[in-house]
């Protein structure tokens, strides 16, 4: 059963009280605030909208989107792993988070943001900082090119 957007934002507010709710209109929310999973402080976003009953959930359109504010996501041009590994781009050049398989069934809208994706962007904050190091990818996963 898909969670309400009530739900989620206390569960959020719960867990992440950081990531404060920065919009709320009808059943989409937005949250805003830091994130540190080693050295640096990242501010993030995290966009969510619960699917209505009559839709037919796709995760690929409904898991949510998660963006980088600050500091900027910086490339590593030549490197094995890509210019920016396990990123979509959006046509307006803005980056999404990658932190999920759509295929994998690792996510629905019935499961909680804050014991969801708030781990997964602090597990693919800690390899972006490991990657920007080392070169080397170590989040778990595997990406999945935007259809």
């Amino acid at each position: 059963m898909t969670r309400t957007i009530e739900t989620q934002i206390a569960d959020m507010a719960r867990l992440w009280p950081q990531l404060a709710l920065a919009a709320r209109a009808g059943n989409r929310a937005v949250w805003q605030g830091p994130l540190k999973p080693l050295l640096q402080t990242f501010q993030v976003r995290i966009v969510y909208r619960v699917p209505l009953v009559v839709e037919r959930p796709d995760v690929r359109n409904t898991q949510p989107e998660v963006t980088v504010l600050a500091p900027p996501l910086r490339r590593r041009p030549g490197d094995a792993e890509g210019a920016l590994p396990h990123v979509y781009y959006r046509s307006d050049g803005s980056v999404v988070l990658c932190m999920l398989d759509p295929e994998a069934d690792d996510w629905s809208p019935a499961d909680s943001l804050a014991e969801t994706t708030v781990p997964w962007i602090i597990e693919w904050l800690a390899a972006y900082e490991g990657w920007r190091a080392t070169g080397h990818w170590t989040a778990s996963g595997r990406h999945v090119e935007a259809a």
